[in-house]
């Protein structure tokens, strides 16, 4: 539903009020000046007429003043439909996003804050309202080479990120989140989760809920832009996704027998489990000890590092 225009936007409303009160000021100008003019000889009660007109006249002058400073101050309307937010309020505005959506697009490299932080909202939020949330998710291919050494390459510019990055994190983080979103509709069959296989990485993530797009850095400390649907910037976010998402492999992982408590020792059996899950999806090249790892990495928080 489209939100109403604030009066102060309507060219008409603004058109009437300075009208209005110009006439008004007229009226009172001629009525204090030519019915009740300052006079030594005027009875007291015309002389307070006239103290009350002026008061009138000022209060009207005032008004006008005050109307002309708030429409040359107030911001224009794109301005209001696009915010920056500091880094410390990122996570708390997508939070609150994702407890009322009911659908969820994010584009990020392995999608790792997404995971951990992101999705569990949404479920809770299906869970509790019972309705279905439709999410999209656009991730690298851990299975191009090219890409996944190419991000890597990346981050490690980064002073002191050399050692932190390298392939095998990628894959790992990558793998974690396709884990993590099985797992999430076992526990919430309400979520009709999709994850595309991009061929490309990019910088900025973008998530996108049913009113807003938020477009965020990948390092800690970067501030966040967000666009509200008013905006006409909007469309042209939510267009990049969906182009992008065409390029994408398509997946919907699933693992209706797993549960998140599952990978705190995980077994062999378990083991098994998501190497299956990786084949249904066409992830083939997960060994032993990635298994184990990506297991292990489910058990912690989202690293900036």
């Amino acid at each position: 539903m489209e939100k109403p225009l604030h009066p102060a936007r309507s060219a008409v409303l603004r058109r009437w009020f300075f009208v209005v009160l110009a006439l008004a000021a007229a009226v009172i100008l001629l009525v204090r000046f030519l019915a009740f003019p300052t006079s030594t000889d005027s009875p007291a009660w015309a002389n307070t007429v006239g103290a009350v007109l002026d008061n009138l006249l000022a209060a009207v002058v005032t008004s006008i003043a005050i109307g002309l400073s708030y429409v040359l101050l107030l911001p224009s309307p794109e301005a209001e439909r696009v915010e920056i937010l500091p880094a410390k309020s990122i996570s708390g505005a997508l939070e609150s996003a994702a407890r009322g959506c009911t659908r969820w697009s994010v584009r990020a490299r392995t999608a790792s804050y997404f995971a951990r932080k992101i999705l569990p909202v949404l479920k809770d939020n299906a869970l509790h309202s019972g309705g279905s949330i439709q999410i999209r998710i656009q991730l690298l291919d851990p299975e191009n080479d090219a890409a996944v050494k190419a991000y890597a390459q990346y981050r490690s510019n980064k002073p002191g990120a050399s050692a932190a990055w390298s392939e095998q994190r990628v894959r790992t983080e990558i793998y974690s989140t396709i884990l993590a979103v099985a797992v999430c509709r076992n526990e919430a069959p309400r979520l009709d989760i999709e994850v595309g296989f991009s061929p490309d990485f990019w910088v900025l993530s973008l998530d996108l809920s049913d009113d807003s797009a938020f477009i965020t850095g990948q390092n800690k400390g970067d501030p966040c832009l967000v666009v509200r649907q008013e905006s006409d910037f909007f469309n042209g976010w939510r267009d990049d996704f969906d182009a992008g998402f065409l390029m994408c492999r398509v997946v919907k992982p699933s693992m209706p027998s797993m549960r998140m408590s599952d990978f705190k020792r995980p077994s062999a059996a378990t083991l098994n489990e998501i190497r299956s899950l990786f084949a249904s999806v066409g992830l083939t090249a997960v060994g032993d000890l990635e298994l184990r790892e990506i297991a292990a990495y489910m058990r912690r928080d989202h690293n900036y590092a």
